[in-house]
């Protein structure tokens, strides 16, 4: 395995913790994004979020997906761009243990995404909630942020982290119900690609704090699943035209700037306000206004 990455070697690199992070976004003539959430994917896709230095979140849900982790951040640049992040996601709880796991989130800065789901999951609930608390005592005990998954399960989720007080992100928030009670504990949400279609993630944008508004893609297969989803419903595709070249960058660019129209900002000013709210999610020493 790779030696523990820090965060330290994202942040002393990172351009935007430099203080160019605008001026770097106004020369590319596109806003500067970032992605809180998103998975190993193709070596397509990962080439991209390097070479565009497009910070990204990479969270590993199962042993052998940490194993290529490991390996993609011994790419040129890689930890410049990425923050690996490790847990053992629900869906895989029924197949794999969290001691299985352990090795990378002892040395990840990240612990995630981990969670419960009874909507797209058939692991039984005990299951998945036995692997869930062990690792959210583990996140709380070493002071790693955690990335949460909470389908069908954000009522009983919520009630369970008031016991495990720690930083947490609720990746693509999209439940009708319930928000408030994750803002109510200063939890980061991130806004899914379906922000365009989806009235639950619409509204999520609307009202999550602008000190605790992230996006995120999810990786291209999710983005892809979205566009479908809109299709269906009438919504034609409306990624902006560089989506061949940058598809990560454009899908990005869109739920910030969807998300900016319904918060009644601009876009360039909302992606600035997520990139400051990412590194202050990663990093205890970036002040929370």
């Amino acid at each position: 395995m790779t030696k523990a990455h820090g965060l330290g070697d994202f942040l002393s690199d990172c351009p935007f913790r430099r203080g160019d992070g605008r001026m770097t976004a106004v020369q590319r003539g596109h806003i500067v994004v970032t992605d809180a959430h998103a998975h190993t994917g193709t070596k397509e896709e990962t080439r991209e979020r390097i070479r565009d230095g497009i910070m990204t979140m990479i969270c590993a849900g199962e042993p052998e997906d940490a194993k290529r982790l490991d390996e993609i951040l011994k790419w040129p640049g890689a930890i410049q761009a990425l923050v690996p992040a490790a847990g053992l996601h629900p869906w895989n709880s029924g197949k794999t243990s969290v001691e299985d796991m352990m090795p990378f989130m002892e040395k990840y800065p990240v612990i995630g995404e981990i969670g419960m789901d009874t909507f797209w999951c058939d692991v039984p609930v005990k299951v998945q909630r036995e692997a869930f608390e062990r690792q959210l005592a583990f996140a709380m005990e070493q002071k790693k942020p955690a990335v949460l998954h909470t389908k069908a399960q954000e009522k009983e989720i919520a009630r369970i982290l008031r016991d495990y007080p720690n930083r947490y992100l609720v990746h693509w928030y999209s439940c009708s119900r319930f928000l408030d009670e994750y803002l109510e504990q200063d939890c980061y949400v991130s806004i899914g690609p379906d922000v365009v279609w989806n009235p639950a993630v619409q509204e999520a944008a609307r009202r999550v704090p602008k000190n605790r508004i992230l996006a995120e893609t999810d990786g291209l297969g999710a983005v892809e699943w979205a566009l479908k989803e809109g299709e269906k419903m009438g919504i034609k595709n409306t990624l902006p035209s560089a989506a061949p070249v940058r598809p990560v960058g454009a899908s990005l660019e869109q739920t910030i700037k969807c998300s900016a129209g319904l918060r009644g900002m601009d876009p360039a000013d909302l992606a600035i306000r997520i990139r400051e709210n990412m590194i202050r999610f990663l990093s205890n020493g970036i002040a929370s206004s």
